[in-house]
């Protein structure tokens, strides 16, 4: 008799992720590369893209951009003069908070700053973004829109109607406010209106090179 295939029991595997492998695996990282390159960044960032990193980091395909926890690339690189990896790296450590990553390489001082403090890229806002600037549409037809968007625009909250297949906002209304924080409908809505106003950017708070860490002036001021 042939056996059904119903009755077959097939026994599924359940993975589960472990957080602490990939602490170690960054904290080895570190460790491996360390001897690799003469200097470590630590900077700072405002509204990161993945796809614009992505393309930074080819940029710098020779160096190596980490990211993660404080804490563990604190354990990385060492939180004292007991335990650090290099002289004076635990003076870098203690400057690790907030949003921030560590850039390894062996290109020019100037070359390295003359780009981080120039590069910045323009894209739309995210929820929680405080734009600096109160952005306004008027009150009239919308050019460039079909006319099967209007009940999607109104149910983000733009007052619009719908006369002889055109999109007309019924009143001036604000995008944004400036010292606001967008809401999710807000930031579609901006994205909707070609409005990029988020901005990508690095701001480098010190280095270490040649077993010395220098913290940057504007880090100090702060």
């Amino acid at each position: 008799m042939v056996k059904s295939k119903r009755n077959v029991v097939v026994n599924m595997t359940k993975v589960t992720k472990n957080p602490g492998e990939k602490k170690k695996k960054l904290v080895n990282t570190i460790k491996d590369i360390v001897d690799q390159y003469k200097f470590i960044y630590l900077f700072t960032f405002e509204n990161m893209r993945n796809n614009k990193l992505k393309s930074v980091r080819t940029e710098w395909s020779s160096s190596k951009f980490l990211f993660g926890k404080n804490k563990v690339l604190s354990v990385g690189l060492g939180k004292s003069e007991e335990d650090e990896l290099k002289p004076n790296l635990h003076k870098l450590t203690e400057h690790l908070e907030g949003e921030c990553g560590l850039f390894f390489t062996n290109e020019p001082k100037d070359k390295v700053f003359e780009y981080f403090t120039n590069y910045s890229e323009k894209d739309f806002p995210r929820a929680g973004f405080v734009s600096d600037e109160t952005i306004t549409i008027k009150e009239g037809p919308i050019v460039g829109m079909t006319h099967s968007m209007e009940t999607y625009l109104r149910g983000l909250g733009l007052p619009t109607t719908l006369k002889n297949g055109v999109i007309f906002v019924d009143r001036e209304y604000t995008l944004c406010e400036a010292g606001v924080a967008i809401t999710p409908e807000q930031s579609q809505l901006l994205k909707l209106f070609n409005h990029e106003i988020s901005e990508f950017k690095f701001h480098i708070k010190g280095y270490w090179n040649e077993d010395e860490f220098t913290l940057c002036e504007e880090s100090q001021e702060e």
